[in-house]
This record gives C-alpha cells, sequence and structure tokens, in this order.
C-alpha cells in the first residue's frame, strides 16, 4: 500500500441513551479503552444539548474549558487524532434553534454549510481529516426515490460544502446507512457522479451497506476511486422485506427490530454468522493501494469494551500494519 491504514474507533457506542456518558471521566474512560486496543484515532458523532458534551466543538469547549485542553486528553490517553467527525445535518440542533436542514432544499445549503463548518475547523486542529456526513435522508421520509433535479440539489449542497470544507485542509465525505434514500445502487452512482470528486468522497460502512441489501465489497469495486473513508462492522441480518423503507423505521426497525425481532443488527468485524466478507474487502483495499482512516463500530453493543477488544484483535489480523 502506497501509506498505511490508519485505525480509528468510533466512539459513539459508548451513548446508549441520551443522559449516558455526559462526564469527563466516563470520556477518558472510553478513549484509554480505544487506545489499549490498538487504535489510534477516534471518531466522534455531532450531537446536541447538555447530555451530549461530545457533540459539537463548543461543548467540547465548555466542558473542557477550551477544545485544546480536550485534545490534550486525547493525546494523553495515547490516541494521536480525532480521526473524524460524523453529522447528520437533518438531525435538530437545539443550540442553533434548528429542527434539522435538508441538503435537497438549496434554499437551505447556505446554513448546511455555515453549521458544519466549525467541525472541519476542529478536525484540522486536532489531526484529522474526514467530515463524514448523512448523503440523503432516510428514503422513507420522502415521496419515492430521489429524481435526477433532487439528486442534482443534493450534490450542489455538497460541493458547496466540501469547497469550504477543504479550505480548512479537512475533507467532505459522504456517509450512506441503510435507512437513507441513497442506499440504492442507481442513486449512490447519480449522486457521486454529480459532486466532485476532488471535494466529495464516500465513506464505506459495511454493515449499512448489507442491511440495506447492498454487498460493501461490490460497492468498494465500483466506487473505489472516490471511498476515502472506512466505517467497519458487521451484521448478521439484511432486510430483505424492505422495511426500511416503512414510516419511522427509524424506531421501528433499528430499535425495535422490525417484525422479525431483531435483536441486535450491528455486531463487531468477523462476528459469528456476519454478512459481511472482511477477507474480501481487504484484499481489494491492498489491491487499489488504499490508505486512510479505518474507523471500526460496534454500535448497539451491550458492552463497548469488550467490542473494542474484539475489534482490536480482529483489526490487527485484517489490516495489519
Amino acid at each position: 500500500m502506497s501509506a498505511p491504514i490508519r485505525l480509528g474507533y468510533a466512539i459513539n457506542q459508548w451513548k446508549p441513551n441520551f443522559d449516558d456518558f455526559t462526564r469527563p471521566e466516563q470520556h477518558e474512560r472510553a478513549l484509554k479503552v480505544i487506545a489499549a486496543t490498538g487504535f489510534t484515532g477516534v471518531e466522534l458523532r455531532a450531537g446536541t444539548g447538555r447530555w451530549d458534551p461530545l457533540g459539537r466543538p463548543a461543548s467540547i469547549a465548555a466542558t473542557y474549558g477550551s477544545v485544546s485542553a480536550f485534545l490534550d486528553l486525547v493525546h494523553r490517553t495515547g490516541l494521536e487524532a480525532v480521526s473524524s467527525w460524523y453529522v447528520d445535518p437533518g438531525e435538530p440542533v437545539d443550540e442553533e434553534l434548528s429542527r434539522g436542514r435538508c441538503v435537497l432544499d438549496r434554499s437551505q445549503h447556505g446554513e448546511i454549510t455555515e453549521a458544519l463548518l466549525p467541525f472541519a475547523e476542529f478536525l484540522t486542529a486536532a489531526g484529522g481529516s474526514r467530515l463524514v456526513v448523512r448523503a440523503l435522508p432516510a428514503a422513507w421520509t420522502l415521496d419515492g426515490p430521489p429524481g435526477a433535479a433532487s439528486i442534482a440539489d443534493a450534490a450542489t449542497g455538497w460541493n458547496t460544502l466540501g469547497a469550504a470544507v477543504a479550505e480548512t485542509g479537512a475533507r467532505l465525505s459522504l456517509h450512506v446507512d441503510c435507512l437513507s434514500a441513497a442506499a440504492e445502487e442507481k442513486t449512490l452512482a447519480a449522486l457521486l457522479a454529480e459532486t466532485d470528486p476532488a471535494l466529495v468522497g464516500l465513506t464505506l460502512d459495511t454493515a449499512e451497506l448489507t442491511v440495506a441489501g447492498l454487498d460493501p465489497v461490490r460497492v468498494f469495486d465500483t466506487h473505489h476511486d472516490r471511498v476515502d473513508h472506512l466505517h467497519l462492522k458487521d451484521t448478521r441480518h439484511a432486510d430483505e422485506a424492505g422495511e426500511r423503507l416503512l414510516p419511522h423505521a427509524e424506531a421501528h426497525l433499528l430499535s425495535e427490530g422490525g417484525a422479525r425481532g431483531v435483536e441486535r443488527w450491528f455486531y463487531e468485524c468477523g462476528t459469528p454468522g456476519g454478512l459481511v466478507d472482511f477477507p474480501a474487502l481487504a484484499e481489494r483495499l491492498r489491491a487499489h493501494a488504499w490508505s486512510g482512516w479505518a474507523v471500526f463500530e460496534s454500535e448497539q453493543t451491550p458492552n463497548p469494551a469488550r467490542s473494542a477488544m474484539l475489534n482490536g484483535w480482529y483489526a490487527q489480523r485484517l489490516l495489519p500494519r
């Protein structure tokens, strides 16, 4: 490979409920676990309000006294960087009195850019590189698959934000989750075709794509020139019934398990019965000399520390450095 793959870990699994994971000692414990299990970076997730003190740059500064004080903690625990930050612009933001913004609405592109730039600026100060954003809203919230005009509108918004993010030294990357309207081969291909490759990349999320019925290895083969960030997790289930398209799929499908009562959608990489072919993906990464941050996740885990250890063990064997 042209450069080593850097191993990061998503901190979102340590926050299963809205009022958990609010104290600095809890943050420090999680960062230590991430470092101890072989990862060198941490990915943050945007949030809002007093119960999410790591959700925004301003919240971090308020909790720790300054952004630099938090970064000192990150480095003291043995981590090199905040690798990336995931933001869904459609989520409400109490601090901005916003109910959420939609990239399909051209009139909101300026607000989206203004709201997300502080995350990119934080990343450059934190040694990170990827501002990861939800590519399109949930499919069930739309009247149908987005047409050419809607995709063009979204692409214009992401190109605008991508240009602004590039000026900070970071890069914008589109994330496709299992509920997103972008989790369709034709829609994803059209969206990538309309966005500027120099400004907008693609985050490959192995389990989210699999749940949506897409093969992440095939997606990488098709779009490897755009993939600039990885989210690695496993799943034992795919949504064959199309419940991800039903109203309020976040609650009905992901939280409540859908008609099958799936207790847990996402697992550690290499879990028994897992559907993701990680060895095949690793082979493709080597073949294309891919480099960047590979962020491991284990959302919905009942034991974050144990999941980090399992993922750390697997990461050292899947992506040896």
